[in-house]
């Protein structure tokens, strides 16, 4: 049982507790016994690994971050980076299994709710976004610019995957939390100063 399978019977705080284990684990990889700092000078890790630092939101005191180290060196940001999307991912993949076997336990009118064509369709979806991005991983010498759109679309597949849960997604033991806390890490750690201006991308002043 770990944080990225969200249909064992494990708490909400169970989950957070081994999602920071997972979030130590990137950075073990990236830098031995240490932290990674974004380029924008921001550390965030568990509360065991970072010593201090400020409560991360969402992450109920498991884990902080914190402001001012020098940035890590391309090479360890390069391999935290790969390591993070992978997280996501994996997270993305426990919550999007455990909404379709919420889904197919829950009827309406004497039929599974995961019959319904709008519920697969969503399924569907998320499915697709997690395929494409095992695959964008695996392609050699990544960059930056995949990196971004790897987040993005797991971003925006994580906000379709919470629609399967309906309003328990965003209580206390819901999936919310944990995917929030994913899209926070990806736009600290894969911007140079923070999130990218979607319209300034798309060439608008």
């Amino acid at each position: 049982m770990t944080a990225l399978d969200t249909g064992s019977p494990a708490t909400a705080a169970d989950r957070l507790a081994a999602f920071a284990g997972a979030l130590d684990d990137c950075h073990e990889r990236a830098v031995p016994g240490g932290v990674v700092v974004s380029p924008a000078g921001w550390a965030v890790a568990s509360v065991r690994r970072l010593g201090d630092g400020a409560p991360v939101p969402d992450g109920s005191g498991v884990l902080a971050a914190r402001h001012g180290p020098r940035a890590s060196d391309a090479a360890a940001l390069g391999t935290f980076r790969e390591a993070l999307l992978e997280l996501h991912r994996r997270t993305l993949r426990g919550v999007l299994d455990a909404a379709v076997a919420r889904l197919d336990r829950r009827e309406s009118e004497g039929a599974p709710l995961l019959g319904r064509q709008l519920v697969r369709g969503s399924v569907a979806d998320v499915a697709l976004a997690l395929s494409q991005a095992r695959d964008v991983l695996r392609l050699p010498r990544p960059t930056a610019g995949r990196h971004h759109r790897v987040h993005r679309e797991l971003v925006d597949a994580g906000r379709t995957a919470l629609k399967l849960y309906g309003a328990f997604g965003f209580t206390a033991e819901g999936p919310g939390g944990l995917l929030h806390l994913t899209e926070l890490l990806g736009d600290t750690y894969l911007y140079p100063e923070g999130p990218e201006d979607p319209e300034a991308e798309a060439g608008h002043e």
